[in-house]
């Protein structure tokens, strides 16, 4: 039997989980005391991330922010649910945890065919219920398509999507201009 295995069959704390974390070769996200492991990546996928996080790092971080990539934990319901998304960014002074994001302000996730609905449907709705989260992009990595979902100040969601190279996003609270070509600098998309 191996670790994931045994782990799988236990409730855990978020302490006992962030020690296995910290000695386990497999990412586990924990939900309600369940450790769920995580599937690698593809190269298309982590490339997508690549693309997206070198576009905005500079300009995030000379505005107070910091950007972090898969291996940071984000904290999305406080001692219940801890997630790995793709893409970070929080204020700088968000460092309470050398190992958990508390209040994220941008969450991102490079959507595969079997993880698009739970991208766009579950883990929407989980990052939305943390209190800082201003927005939340899903990023195909299948077709040219990336959603920006962006928290409104009366708590509604607006989504927008993109499609085109040339679309621009535009998340007002950064003052930032992301090309969607950028995004998918040297990625081959199914025809």
């Amino acid at each position: 039997m191996t670790a994931t295995l045994e782990i799988s069959d236990k409730l855990y704390t978020v302490k006992e989980w962030l020690e296995i974390e910290k000695k386990s070769e497999v990412k586990h996200e924990f939900y309600y005391g369940k450790l769920i492991p995580m599937a690698g990546e593809s190269k298309q996928a982590n490339n997508i991330a690549g693309n997206f996080k070198r576009n905005v790092e500079v300009q995030l971080f000379e505005k107070g922010f910091l950007i972090f990539d898969h291996d940071v934990k984000t904290e999305v319901a406080s001692s219940n649910i801890y997630r790995y998304p793709d893409l970070v960014v929080a204020p700088e002074v968000d460092d309470e945890d050398d190992y958990i994001v508390k209040h994220p302000v941008l969450l991102a996730e490079v959507a595969s065919q079997n993880s698009r609905h739970r991208d766009r449907v579950r883990k929407r709705r989980e990052y939305f219920n943390v209190e800082s989260l201003w927005y939340y992009l899903v990023v195909m990595q299948d077709e040219m398509l990336v959603e920006l979902h962006s928290k409104r100040e009366d708590g509604s969601i607006e989504t927008q999507w993109f499609t085109e190279p040339a679309d621009i996003i535009e998340p007002p609270k950064f003052e930032l201009k992301i090309v969607l070509s950028d995004i998918y600098w040297r990625i081959k998309l199914k025809d």
